[in-house]
């Protein structure tokens, strides 16, 4: 990294503020931290260097052992910021946030999201997605915020895809999908269909044109999908599918992290407790825990990269989302 990088991104960071409040837009909290500790870090070396009579421009060596502090306290900083910077420049991130019920609209997530990872949405697909996650959020009350964030890290908001990773834009693979289909030897069924029967009836079975699940003769529900490998291919045609399977994925995830946190590991025995304890209200975690689980669960969600929970809580934050309430499990 050069000299004249460094003074470049200071002198920018110098004036994020100004910025921000001439167009505004409102950073999270955890952003104005970030940022804070970048001009408090600026400043201490300033200082330092006038205290002891020393040139105030860096000079390379200095540079890179600064630069090598900032990483080591902020994995993030050079990717964060550079991106962030660049969005202020180039008047990327716009005026329209928040809409009137003062919450992040989903749309401005999406392409915001998007622009953090380098990639220009254009009108047509930010409304695509944008629908598609306001569909599935509203419908099963889940903050939109969390399916931005685990899409853009997924897949950036790619079509149809289908990988080796994975199916759709949250990525489901088949082993996840497993566990949601009745069978003689799968218990975890029973537990899934505690956790969130409504979206596991809205995956697995047929509807009829009124929106009605059909029944056989013995007056049960008709499966969609004659197998597990049948619903995760068609994750990868159908992209609102996609996000209520990743969905439902996260949503046991996240469950089990909480079952890790109360009982130390997650097992058949104690999960359908945690269930049952964030319906009736007897478990309550504080917001910071309440995040260490949601990262938990980011975390397996993912198990293939070291920084993939780090970052999509950044997303989170990035977006407005909250930390203070159990979202995911209703009554």
């Amino acid at each position: 990294m050069a000299e004249e990088n460094f003074l470049s991104i200071k002198t920018d960071l110098a004036g994020i503020n100004t910025y921000l409040e001439k167009h505004g837009i409102k950073l999270s909290e955890q952003e104005n931290k970030q940022l804070n500790t970048i001009f408090e870090a600026c400043d201490t070396y300033d200082d330092e260097n006038k205290t002891s009579g020393k040139d105030s421009k860096l000079n390379l060596v200095e540079l890179g052992e600064f630069y090598n502090k900032l990483k080591a306290e902020m994995p993030k900083f050079q990717e964060y910021f550079m991106v962030l910077i660049n969005s202020l420049k180039n008047n990327k991130i716009e005026n329209n946030i928040k809409n009137s019920n003062n919450t992040f609209k989903t749309d401005d997530m999406v392409k915001n999201e998007a622009l953090k990872r380098k990639k220009e949405l254009n009108e047509n697909d930010i409304k695509y997605w944008a629908e598609k996650i306001d569909s599935v959020a509203k419908k099963f009350n889940i903050p939109e915020a969390l399916l931005v964030s685990i899409i853009g890290q997924e897949t950036n908001f790619t079509k149809n895809i289908n990988s080796s990773n994975g199916a759709g834009p949250m990525q489901v693979t088949l082993i996840s999908v497993k566990d949601f289909f009745p069978t003689p030897k799968n218990d975890w069924n029973d537990i899934y269909k505690e956790m969130d029967e409504e979206l596991l009836n809205d995956i697995l079975y047929k509807k009829d044109d009124n929106g009605n699940f059909v029944k056989n003769n013995k007056g049960e529900y008709i499966l969609k999908y004659s197998t597990p490998k049948e619903l995760r291919e068609a994750c990868s045609t159908d992209d609102e599918l996609g996000i209520k399977v990743g969905l439902l994925c996260f949503e046991m995830k996240y469950v089990k992290a909480v079952a890790e946190k109360k009982f130390g590991k997650a097992t058949f025995a104690n999960v359908p407790k945690i269930i049952k304890g964030i319906k009736d209200g007897s478990i309550k975690l504080s917001a910071a825990e309440n995040k260490e689980c949601i990262k938990t669960a980011l975390k397996n969600y993912n198990s293939v990269f070291k920084t993939y929970a780090n970052t999509l809580v950044d997303s989170l934050a990035m977006h407005g989302f909250k930390f203070e309430d159990l979202y995911f499990i209703k009554e």
